[in-house]
């Protein structure tokens, strides 16, 4: 056998992969994409969804449609929210939840908040981590909430609440006038080609 002086660097850099696989990195990305909605009553601390700066949660908060999932959540599974949630600008609050594989922790930020006459959306986003249980790594998520409150100012407001690991796409800027120019030259072409054949 012949040893040569890369040996010993290799065999660290072998010995090293190898203690590395069983440690967190190998651990998958959680995706989830759910939304739920309050079975109580929600009020906002100013009466008024539109002037609001913090809503009740109206827990108990029930997922009803599961639209991806690889951590076994389910229909039904009860999601514990800040209550009174932060609607403003740059508000912090954490969601939870657990399903058979661990308990998962959300960690969010308001980002955008758009104000309607009787309505109130927000978005935010942060990470989700799982805090019991191992096999997931922290991960991006998106959350969305938007309150109704259509009798007014101190009525019944409505909500519902979309959690995802997948940012919902927005439009390519730029790409509406290529794809014209694109789809136009190729019905010009179709339709010399056809003259072409029709003579």
């Amino acid at each position: 056998m012949i040893i040569s002086a890369k040996s010993p660097a290799v065999a660290v850099a072998a010995a090293l992969a190898v203690s590395l696989m069983g440690t967190a990195a190998n651990a998958i990305s959680i995706n989830v994409g759910f939304n739920f909605v309050p079975t109580g009553t929600l009020t906002a601390n100013t009466g008024d969804v539109t002037t609001a700066t913090t809503i009740t949660s109206g827990a108990p908060d029930i997922v009803t449609t599961i639209l991806q999932n690889n951590i076994q959540l389910a229909s039904g599974t009860t999601i514990a929210i800040t209550s009174p949630t932060p609607v403003t600008l740059g508000s912090t609050f954490t969601k939870s939840f657990t399903t058979p594989l661990g308990t998962f922790l959300e960690n969010l930020t308001v980002t955008l908040v758009t104000p309607g006459p009787s309505s109130r959306g927000i978005t935010a986003t942060g990470t989700i981590s799982q805090t019991v249980g191992t096999g997931f790594d922290p991960t991006p998520v998106f959350y969305s909430a938007a309150y109704t409150q259509n009798g007014g100012p101190g009525s019944q407001i409505n909500a519902s609440f979309n959690n995802s690991t997948s940012p919902v796409p927005g439009p390519i800027v730029g790409a509406g006038l290529p794809g014209l120019i694109f789809a136009a030259g190729g019905l010009l072409g179709l339709a010399r080609r056809r003259r072409q054949l029709v003579s």
